[in-house]
């Protein structure tokens, strides 16, 4: 079937047809292989180390995603040329949504995949990338996007972190501090922003661990997802070969700003597999617990809440992979039109910024509403640390702001 390609925001004023909207179902079946080696591999190697992982036992995090790399979990949407598998976007919101049940591993894979990777693959000139994006996507070399400043959050341009060139003109030194970085206690590869001189927009550069200058704060200590690596990191006249920045001089804030869009939908679809976990296990306890001789799944109350849960998971679900294959219907139309493979992905995403802020936000309100729903279903149980509820409730709240 093929799909005209409709612009960013035009579901509000355009009548569609339910033929024209995609539906999870429609995965195909290679798809469907990719989700199920996902859930199995949260099954056999996730879930039953969150207590570990919470605790970051050392090597644990780098060894889990090493193990993913190996099945492929890392490569998903980078072209085969550099040893992923090729996927379109809605393919990649399926794997995000498959391992969004995986806590703080989850978080760890998201980052890596995510705004660790894709500024390079997106951004990086063909020697950037044959360099550093087939590492990246088995795993050899784990990734983190160095943006937030102490002083500098959403407001990302006004960020004080400085390159400037040396004398001999090969490498930028990089000076300044970055907050909140999501793996940066084992990454090898940080994407970081800083301005050059006295430029008004950031650069972005591509900075390898081993290139010196670089210090880290110990682990934070946060209310949820535990087991993530976040640190604040230190950059010190770290060295930068000029040839490791990404694109033109100025124009990271503009790669900041596409990448987090991407990074706002995928979110949304790693809420729905978390949201999807929460709702079983909640099921499957109303349905054992007795009260008044009768399963506590029996009573209105409890009925409705479950009820409530799955509409918005199913609103969500609906949402999130209809814009999913937008941006796909419009990656296509661009390519027949004859732009290049890397502006066509960035420019489909663009386009519907709109539809990822929506989803962003409505997907993360729905998986507080469900786990809080979970916690009061469990009843006391719900807030005892050996029910899986409580670390659900509290790794879900980071997602309203994430």
């Amino acid at each position: 079937m093929t799909t005209k390609a409709i612009k960013g925001g035009e579901f509000v004023i355009q009548e569609t047809s339910y033929e024209d909207v995609f539906i999870p179902e429609e995965f195909d079946e290679e798809a469907q292989m990719i989700r199920q080696t996902c859930l199995d591999f949260l099954d056999t190697e996730v879930l039953n180390k969150l207590d570990r992982i919470d605790a970051q036992e050392e090597g644990l995090m780098q060894s889990l995603l090493d193990k993913a790399g190996e099945l492929g979990l890392l490569g998903v949407s980078i072209p085969e040329e550099y040893g992923g598998f090729g996927k379109n976007f809605n393919t990649s919101m399926l794997v995000a949504d498959a391992v969004g049940g995986g806590f703080s591993f989850a978080v760890a894979l998201s980052a890596h995949t995510g705004i660790g990777t894709l500024p390079i693959l997106y951004y990086g000139n063909a020697e950037q990338k044959a360099k550093y994006i087939p590492k990246l996507a088995t795993g050899e070399w784990k990734a983190a996007y160095c943006l937030t400043e102490p002083n500098s959050g959403s407001d990302a341009n006004s960020g004080r972190t400085s390159a400037k060139l040396n004398a001999e003109g090969t490498h930028y030194l990089i000076n300044g501090q970055k907050m909140w970085i999501t793996n940066g206690g084992f990454a090898d590869i940080f994407i970081v922003f800083a301005k050059i001189d006295d430029d008004k927009n950031l650069s972005a550069f591509i900075v390898e661990k081993n290139f010196g200058g670089i210090t880290m704060n110990p682990e934070e200590h946060k209310m949820g997802i535990k087991g993530s690596s976040t640190r604040q990191i230190f950059f010190n006249d770290c060295p930068v070969p000029v040839e490791n920045m990404l694109s033109e001089r100025g124009n990271g804030f503009k790669i900041a700003v596409n990448i987090l869009n991407i990074g706002r939908i995928k979110l949304g679809a790693a809420t729905i597999g978390s949201a999807r976990s929460v709702i079983s296990k909640a099921v499957n306890y109303a349905n054992e617990r007795v009260q008044f001789n009768l399963p506590i799944s029996k009573f209105g109350a409890i009925r409705y809440k479950l009820a409530e849960m799955a509409t918005r998971l199913f609103a969500t679900e609906s949402a999130a992979y209809r814009a999913g294959q937008n941006i796909d219907d419009a990656y296509d139309a661009l390519i027949a039109g004859g732009m290049d493979d890397a502006k066509a992905k960035l420019k489909s995403v663009e386009q519907f910024a709109i539809e990822c802020a929506i989803i962003k936000v409505w997907c993360s309100e729905m998986l507080d509403y469900v786990v809080d729903e979970g916690v009061q279903i469990y009843g006391g149980m719900g807030y005892s640390a050996e029910a899986p509820m409580e670390r659900a409730y509290r790794d879900s709240r980071i997602n309203r702001y994430f």
